[in-house]
């Protein structure tokens, strides 16, 4: 299957006390650029967003917006000062100790208690911020590739028909290529006996530079060449995948081997059907910038 590079994700997930939301965008592009856009703090997670991304597509310029906000807007989230928190255990082992009793402490001396429980920040928690992130970007990408191979299957359809295309227009072209050097050379006698009331002079020289003119006018192996590039392009969207760059090289020969056609077969019908042949090219062309 082949994916066009333009695309649309969005995906949003909750662990408490956060809420994450993300939406990725893919146009067309030379080569794989990725530019993330996320909260202070979170930076730490940029690397592994990068790499999910590089993990399912290998071609476009990728926009990943990243929101993080509490989960309940109604209530700042919190967290305990863990190292505090272990600080006042080791303070009431040590009463108890003392005293020889134990010491009685209440949910309203913990939370009277100063920076024992804080606002919880995303700088605290690295390794569950960056979980939180890699899921929501995760599903986001997988609504955003779904997208990309649903084009893709359209854009496949409209390069099979024009490969076709080709095909039709080179099998119409190929008897006239193959007759055009004989022809060429009898019409180099037909004018050469002209100018001779006896006929055409028994020359060597003059049969010789007949037969490499006639040599030259040869597009045989043009259109073997042709053929063969079509055969490429077949095989390459029946395959799938990342096949944009190869496809494009094989329409650089393509168009190569229909300029050589043109210059060296000046038959009318050939140029008229080297015109069309350049514009499904062309149109072949401008249709694989859009696939990965």
């Amino acid at each position: 299957m082949i994916r066009s590079m333009t695309g649309f994700g969005r995906a949003e997930h909750s662990v408490p006390p956060w809420r994450c939301r993300v939406e990725i965008r893919s146009v067309n592009g030379r080569f794989l650029e990725i530019r993330v856009r996320m909260p202070s703090g979170t930076g730490h997670c940029e690397e592994a967003i990068k790499e999910l991304v590089k993990s399912c597509c290998s071609r476009g310029k990728f926009e990943c917006s990243i929101q993080i906000a509490a989960d309940d807007s109604s209530a700042e989230p919190l967290a305990l000062n863990l190292p505090l928190a272990r600080s006042y255990a080791k303070l009431l082992a040590q009463f108890r100790e003392v005293l020889g009793q134990e010491v009685s402490v209440t949910l309203r001396d913990l939370i009277e208690t100063k920076d024992l429980i804080q606002s919880a920040t995303w700088e605290e928690q690295p390794e569950r911020v960056e979980a939180i992130v890699r899921d929501t970007v995760s599903n986001a990408l997988e609504g955003l590739v779904a997208m990309r191979e649903s084009e893709g299957a359209s854009i496949l359809t409209d390069l099979g028909e024009r490969v076709s295309e080709l095909r039709r227009l080179l099998a119409e072209a190929e008897p006239i290529v193959r007759d055009y050097p004989a022809q060429l050379a009898q019409r180099l006698r037909d004018n050469l006996a002209r100018y001779s009331e006896a006929g055409l002079p028994d020359d060597e020289r003059i049969r010789q530079e007949i037969a490499i003119l006639a040599d030259r006018s040869d597009v045989t192996e043009e259109i073997t060449r042709f053929f063969a590039h079509l055969s490429g392009l077949g095989r390459m969207l029946e395959a799938g995948g990342s096949i944009g760059r190869k496809f494009e090289f094989v329409l650089q020969e393509l168009n190569r081997e229909a300029n050589t056609l043109a210059a060296k077969c000046n038959h009318p019908r050939i140029g008229a059907l080297i015109i069309d042949v350049k514009a499904e090219l062309e149109k072949l062309r401008e249709q694989i910038q859009n696939i990965e």
